[in-house]
Order: structure tokens, then C-alpha cells, then sequence
């Protein structure tokens, strides 16, 4: 289930956001449960006990503000989503400090819930990643998020997961084919007879020289395209940079 927080002093606007933000997510899914906070040190408290997946925080709020929320959930690790919704548009580039996944202005209001339905289409996009995926061979047991997967390379029999931030991959005995049929609805692309790579990681597709450049683990690379699938690739990649813009 999402666990949905929205913060807002003003009640009357509370429940706007409350409307607009129920809407949106009723769009996508039925799993979800919204709790609304008057109160960010009351959001806090209950998110020790049932941590929240995505915040909806107003930034202007006496006592704590939702710079104050969001640094004390970073600090904590949190990998929540925070969107923060202000009618100041001159605090978007301070927000940047606390990683959040999207800014909302309230005015004008009328296009408030419009806004508010792109952001939540966004995010819907990117929470697909945010499941795990069980490797497990021989030597180790891991518990992977599917965006912490960079590409997935075939080695005879077996398939080499090259994960963020570590340096040897997972091997895992299977298939290419059965491989990307699982892992396609989590955004991932066949680019390549031996390469399935995810749609976050690619930085730059040339189809002139068949090569796509990926962000691997703070280094660039890049990975053969084969001729075949650069027609296919050139458009889901496209389609996915529209998706999450």
C-alpha cells in the first residue's frame, strides 16, 4: 500500500489538496491510504510508526516548515517522495536541497489540480522501480531495488546484473528472453541479443553508430545497440523522457 502524507497549516487548502490529491492517485491505483497533517511535528511522530512513501508538503508553515520536515527526514534516511507544494515559486531552487521529487505551485488555483495530476502520473511512473527484485546464486542472497539495476548483460547461461555502487555483478542462471519478459514493465529496454538496460540510466542514443551511453556507477559507458532494435529503443526511450518530464 502507499502510504501518502499531505502537511498543510490552512485547512481550507488541506482539503483542496486532499480533493485534487485523491483524484489523482484513484486514477492509477486502489492501494493507497492519504493522512493529512494541520501539523509537521504531528506528520513526524506518525511517521516513525507508519513511514510514509510520498509527502505532499507546504513550505510556508509556522513552527516547522516543510524544509524542516524534509531535512529531518533525510537525516533519517528517508527515501521517501517529497513534493513540495508553496506559493512562493522563489523557493523551488532552495527545495532542491532536500531531494525532492517535485514542486507544486498552488497559484493560479485553477490549474492547481492539473498540476497536480502530472505530478502524480510522474511519480506513479518512477514508483515501479521502487519494488525488489530477489538475486540469488551460489555465493549470495540480495534483496535489489529495480532502479538500483544499471543493465543486465547475457553470458551463456547465465545473466550478469550490474548493479549501482557495486562493483561485480550478480550472476544468475537464466535466459535473456525470460529475463526481459519480466522486466519490461519495470522500464527496462532489450537493446542488444545480450543487453537489457534501464530506462534511467541512459544518458544518449546514437543510432548512427549503434552505441548507447549509460551513467555506470559515476563512470560513462557505453553499450552496443544492434541494428535491429534501434528503431524500437529510439522510441520507448523518447516516450519514457515524456513520461517522467
Amino acid at each position: 500500500m502507499i502510504q501518502i502524507a499531505i502537511c498543510d497549516d490552512n485547512e481550507y487548502e488541506l482539503d483542496i489538496l486532499s480533493r485534487f490529491i485523491n483524484n489523482g492517485f484513484s486514477k492509477h491505483t486502489d492501494d493507497y491510504k492519504i493522512k493529512c497533517f494541520t501539523n509537521g511535528n504531528l506528520l513526524l511522530n506518525y511517521n516513525e510508526h507508519i513511514p510514509f512513501n510520498v509527502l505532499f508538503l507546504d513550505i510556508d508553515m509556522p513552527k516547522i516548515n516543510g524544509f524542516d520536515i524534509a531535512k529531518k527526514l533525510r537525516n533519517n534516511f528517508s527515501r521517501c517522495f517529497i513534493i513540495f507544494v508553496t506559493s512562493h515559486s522563489n523557493l523551488v531552487y532552495k527545495s532542491f536541497e532536500f531531494q525532492p521529487f517535485n514542486f507544486i505551485q498552488k497559484n493560479p488555483q485553477e490549474n492547481l489540480e492539473e498540476s497536480i495530476m502530472l505530478v502524480i502520473e510522474s511519480l506513479m511512473n518512477n514508483m515501479k522501480q521502487n519494488k525488489k527484485i530477489i538475486l540469488e546464486n551460489s555465493e549470495e542472497t540480495a534483496a535489489i531495488y529495480y532502479h538500483n539495476i544499471i543493465y543486465i548483460e547475457s553470458d551463456k547461461h547465465y545473466m550478469k546484473y550490474h548493479i549501482q555502487n557495486k562493483e561485480k555483478p550478480i550472476s544468475i542462471r537464466g535466459s535473456i528472453n525470460e529475463t526481459y519478459i519480466e522486466l519490461q514493465k519495470y522500464d527496462f529496454i532489450r537493446i542488444h541479443k545480450r543487453f537489457i538496460v534501464n530506462l534511467k540510466y541512459i544518458k544518449f542514443v546514437d543510432k548512427k553508430i549503434g552505441k548507447i551511453y549509460i551513467n555506470y556507477n559515476g563512470f560513462k559507458k557505453s553499450l552496443s545497440l544492434g541494428t535491429s532494435y534501434r528503431d524500437i529503443v529510439d522510441e520507448k526511450y523518447t516516450l519514457y523522457l515524456r513520461e517522467m518530464s
